[in-house]
């Protein structure tokens, strides 16, 4: 007869913590993958009895045991299938840069009413079909993320902020490449400076307007609200708003992103204006097309696919690790004035 090994003498299995706590199998998986909702006596109780064991997870049951689908979730406002489109393709190419080598997939969802009415984001982690999630630019009001610092999943911002939650955030200096691209223009002689402004419901409108005034008031230069229209991150809104920037004596715009400045570029040559020689352009972001346009155009460099890298980069660590904490904020680039024709600077 074989005798029942001692269980000194063999390897301690997660089963076996689960019994001696007198907890199922999935609450020891939960406790050592860091899950907050599990109550704080009971994990107490299990990483107590993990130490006194001696228990050494398996990584191949722990990751059986967590269900890993090896999905990370990208969700996308509905604004991006309709406006500022290139923005967002760079940050999904950034992400798929780092997914793909490392055998993860992205699961694309767009932030409508639907999504957001039932709840679809939680359900995406909680039933296994995505095991963090990536939001790109997301809305100042967007009251859903209220909920998700609450989750224990790994969650991240791209490219824009939410008023009133603490998540973990890659996004760019909005403000500070504001002002570099004000400050260029008005370091070519510009006192008359227009602002085609993106939406202010995203925190990169409302922080790219924000630096655009504050580097005006910083030289002395009155904003007259004239110069200052919104083409809410749209070419053909933007161009229709150039003729009235002209009319108020502007004679330089700063556009709060390419695909704005694309617009202001195009109404401008329909005007018969001569881009540099009659009205100066800035952008920012530096979107591929913008060293194609003509004249070429000047910007600011706001890289989303380096943020985008980090960002996942950052996901797929807590996936695999939950309870190590790593910087996110040391990968952000500043902001780089590049400049082109389209300025006058050269």
């Amino acid at each position: 007869m074989t005798l029942p090994t001692p269980l000194s003498r063999r390897r301690v299995r997660m089963r076996d913590v689960a019994a001696r706590c007198g907890v199922s199998i999935s609450t020891v998986s939960l406790v050592l993958s860091g899950d907050t909702r599990i109550p704080e006596d009971t994990a107490r109780k299990v990483l107590q009895a993990v130490k006194a064991m001696e228990y050494r997870p398996s990584v191949l049951a722990r990751s059986l045991a967590r269900r890993v689908s090896r999905n990370i979730g990208v969700v996308l406002p509905e604004l991006a299938f309709v406006r500022n489109k290139s923005f967002y393709y760079q940050a999904l190419e950034g992400i798929h840069a780092q997914t793909q080598p490392a055998g993860y997939k992205m699961v694309v969802e767009a932030a409508n009413k639907v999504f957001l009415s039932r709840k679809y984001y939680l359900r995406v982690l909680k039933e296994q079909s995505a095991d963090g999630m990536i939001y790109l630019a997301a809305s100042v009001s967007d009251g859903f993320l209220t909920e998700m610092e609450k989750e224990p999943y790994p969650f991240v911002l791209v490219g824009g902020t939410a008023d009133g939650v603490n998540l973990i955030t890659a996004v760019g200096d909005n403000v500070g490449g504001a002002k570099m691209a004000v400050n260029h223009l008005i370091a070519l002689g510009h006192k008359n400076i227009g602002h085609v402004a993106g939406s202010p419901d995203i925190s990169m409108g409302r922080d790219r307007e924000r630096g655009y005034r504050e580097a005006m008031k910083a030289k002395g230069l009155l904003v007259q609200e004239s110069w200052v229209v919104r083409g809410n991150f749209e070419m053909d809104q933007s161009a229709r708003a150039v003729e009235g920037i002209l009319r108020a004596g502007a004679t330089a715009i700063f556009a709060g992103s390419d695909v704005m400045a694309y617009g202001v570029l195009r109404a401008l040559q329909a005007l018969g204006k001569r881009i540099p020689g009659d009205v100066a352009v800035v952008g920012m972001d530096d979107l591929d097309m913008s060293a194609w346009t003509n004249p070429p155009l000047t910007t600011v460099r706001y890289d989303i696919r380096t943020m985008a890298e980090a960002a996942t980069k950052w996901v797929m660590k807590k996936i695999q690790t939950p309870l190590v904490q790593n910087n996110i904020a040391s990968e952000i680039p500043a902001p780089e004035l590049i400049i082109r024709e389209s300025c006058g600077g050269k």
